[in-house]
């Protein structure tokens, strides 16, 4: 993570922002800062053989995911750290019902770590985070807690953990292959597998248009994709996406897929008048997940 340009975005966000929505910057911004300085501890014992640029090139093209062939050891302790601090300063700071915040400081990670398959966590994290949902009765958390606070405690520690290893990767594809027009770019994430949660779309560039990128929160990556493509179901029959925004914010869209029914959020450069952070903008277009919900942006 930049946390420079987060920053910069954030502070350029909580300008104009509710009371609300300056202080939910406010704790993803203090969450960045422990994401990124326990993603540096996790780098400094990281073993970072990787793969080749043939390997590498091959497995993006074959859309295999990088850490299924490279993947990021976990140190356990370290994880249980991370997820300990993390769980401490959402208690505090995430606004949770003081029953869920105390419950949480009441989670004994140290053992709940321990019964996770980190190796999993560092190969395929979509599927650690599935099973670890679908084992949590299983856990020996008490019922005060739900399932998706304590999940978001091992996901946003994750980030960390995985996000050194997954620059590494991700930077061992070449040039070529990342630009290749011959080839449809990957729907998931190339390096972790798991789905994109918002796009991105550049400023005008010549005559190459507009480039589109793809961002993973789950482990940082970001990677090239068609402009005029759907990003859950990969259609690029234009008349069936639909983009929407709300009045006076334009920079903000959605775009729904009639072929999939489904959409995804995009932010265009060109109309921000703010530094660009994918992690920043990600909180900031929450608010497009409530809006697709209404029948009024859907099309007909």
């Amino acid at each position: 993570m930049d946390m420079r340009i987060i920053h910069e975005a954030t502070e350029a966000y909580k300008k104009d922002a509710s009371p609300a929505d300056e202080a939910r910057l406010g704790f993803f911004e203090g969450l960045f800062e422990i994401q990124q300085e326990r993603a540096e501890e996790a780098a400094e014992s990281m073993e970072f053989d990787g793969l080749g640029a043939e390997e590498a090139d091959a497995a993006y093209l074959a859309y295999e995911p990088l850490l299924g062939k490279a993947p990021a050891s976990i140190d356990e302790v370290k994880f249980f750290g991370t997820c300990k601090q993390i769980a401490d300063y959402m208690a505090e700071n995430a606004g949770l019902e003081e029953d869920v915040a105390s419950a949480l400081r009441a989670v004994d990670w140290y053992k709940l770590v321990g019964s996770f398959d980190l190796e999993l966590a560092g190969s395929n994290p979509p599927e650690f985070i599935e099973g670890a949902l679908k084992d949590f009765d299983g856990l020996g958390i008490g019922s005060e807690l739900p399932a998706s606070v304590v999940m978001m405690v091992v996901a946003f520690a994750l980030r960390a953990h995985i996000q050194p290893k997954a620059e590494k990767l991700f930077a061992s594809v070449s040039k070529k292959t990342k630009d290749t027009h011959q080839h449809e770019r990957p729907l998931a994430c190339p390096v972790c597998g798991s789905p994109a949660v918002a796009s991105h779309v550049a400023a005008a560039n010549g005559i190459d248009g507009r480039d589109r990128e793809q961002f993973c929160s789950m482990c940082g990556t970001v990677w090239p994709f068609e402009r005029m493509r759907c990003g859950v179901c990969g259609t690029e029959n234009a008349t069936r996406l639909h983009y929407f925004h709300v009045e006076g914010d334009s920079s903000h869209r959605l775009q729904n897929c009639d072929e999939c029914g489904q959409y995804q959020r995009m932010v265009f450069e060109e109309d921000l008048s703010i530094p660009l952070s994918m992690e920043v903008e990600d909180v900031v277009m929450a608010k497009l997940d409530a809006i697709a919900l209404d029948p009024r942006f859907r099309a007909e």
